[in-house]
């Protein structure tokens, strides 16, 4: 019996390295990991039809863009229809060729009233009049930045009607304009991926068991208290090809890859916790996790005091790269990479070594090359200089 046994396991060790192999000779796709661009370079469709050859020698998989006649959606008045002619117009006729995976972006800020229906038909219609450019762009989907850049809507404390109405009245109402808000982007988008920059690490806090009451009385004091509602109106309603991307914008900051796998099982785990037991299915169905990427954070260009401002012109690319590898690495399938005082598409002010830290990484990503390097000294290094140049008093102003 030992002999048969040992037997079948040999041909079935046979038969799997003949599989293998066999794999191997047809050439065994890597899991198919995308890098997307955005930041206050954001390109209009106009442009980018210009000058897409030159835009697509950078290492991106797409690109995020804005369109001339905005896209503020939840803002409560229409958009006139043909003030998107121009935009229209231009992105049909974009030669896309490497920039496969590209996103028209909208954001969150706005006076609406949740409860105002006429708010959300002129909403409703916002949001489909930019999906269209998408969809005629020949896009995968759209960019949802939640960032209220001025009237945050999300915010319990901030609504109209908070003296009349409880945080479960706008928390219902939330989700249900959550489903009319997904449901206009699947009418002119049925397979829509939407790419939010963040989701659940606003609200890791609440992602552990805890009962409804204590949930929602914690959360109504939240600047974002609505937006998970919003959330689960929006996976209640998503039709079968679309997909909703949390961004996981805070790792932004990371300085350990245990950052990227503590994230990765936050959104597709811990998360969860904020829905309902009857949408745990859909929410593994749907929901997929990003990472993000800051340059000006690794490169010291920020206002703030970084690490980056504190390692040498050798070190900087090396976090960047050990970022990019990571995020890359634990990604379901996005990365986006912002970047501020920059333009890629200009090639203005790419700090040195920035590219290439990008295909470093990518060809580390796509071959199963591990990262030969340990970011750890790095980062002790550049902390110790920052802490060594706090201590050190200021040179005595001279006398005039």
């Amino acid at each position: 019996m030992l002999r048969r046994r040992i037997t079948v396991m040999a041909v079935v060790v046979a038969c799997a390295i003949s599989i293998g192999v066999h794999a191997q000779g047809r050439g065994v796709a890597s899991l198919e990991k995308k890098l997307i661009e955005y930041g206050w370079d954001v390109p209009t469709p106009d442009f980018i039809r210009t000058h897409i050859q030159e835009m697509e020698q950078r290492p991106f998989d797409g690109l995020i863009f804005k369109l001339k006649a905005g896209g503020n959606v939840l803002e409560p008045t229409a958009m006139p229809e043909e003030s998107f002619a121009e935009d229209y117009e231009n992105v049909r006729n974009i030669p896309w060729n490497k920039f496969t995976d590209n996103f028209a972006i909208m954001w969150a800020a706005s006076a609406q009233d949740w409860f105002d229906d006429s708010h959300w038909q002129a909403i409703e219609s916002n949001v489909r009049l930019v999906t269209r450019a998408a969809r005629l762009g020949r896009c995968v989907g759209i960019c949802f930045d939640p960032e209220p850049y001025g009237k945050n809507p999300w915010s319990y404390q901030e609504v109209v009607h908070r003296d009349a109405k409880s945080f479960i009245d706008y928390d219902a109402k939330a989700k249900e304009r959550g489903g009319r808000f997904v449901r206009a982007i699947q009418q002119e988008m049925p397979w829509a991926k939407i790419l939010m920059f963040y989701q659940m690490g606003l609200f890791a806090e609440f992602c552990v068991p805890m009962s409804p009451e204590t949930r929602a009385e914690r959360l109504a004091q939240h600047d974002y208290a609505l937006f998970p509602a919003f959330l689960e109106g929006m996976l209640t309603h998503a039709g079968a090809g679309v997909m909703l991307i949390d961004g996981n914008e805070p790792a932004y900051y990371y300085t350990d890859r245990n950052q990227y796998f503590d994230a990765y099982h936050t959104i597709t785990q811990r998360g969860r916790y904020l829905f309902p037991a009857e949408l745990q299915e859909r929410y593994r169905a749907h929901v997929q996790a990003g990472q993000a990427l800051y340059i000006d954070q690794y490169f010291g260009l920020r206002t703030n005091k970084t690490p980056g401002r504190y390692m040498t012109p050798e070190e900087r690319p090396k976090w960047f790269e050990h970022n990019v590898y990571w995020a890359l690495h634990t990604a379901d399938q996005y990365v986006w990479c912002y970047s501020e005082r920059m333009n890629w598409w200009t090639n203005t002010d790419v700090p040195p070594g920035c590219e290439d830290a990008i295909r470093a990484a990518r060809d580390k990503i796509a071959s199963g090359q591990p990262l030969d390097f340990d970011l750890a000294p790095i980062i002790e290094a550049a902390r110790t200089r920052e802490r060594e140049e706090q201590a050190t008093p200021p040179e005595p102003a001279t006398a005039p």
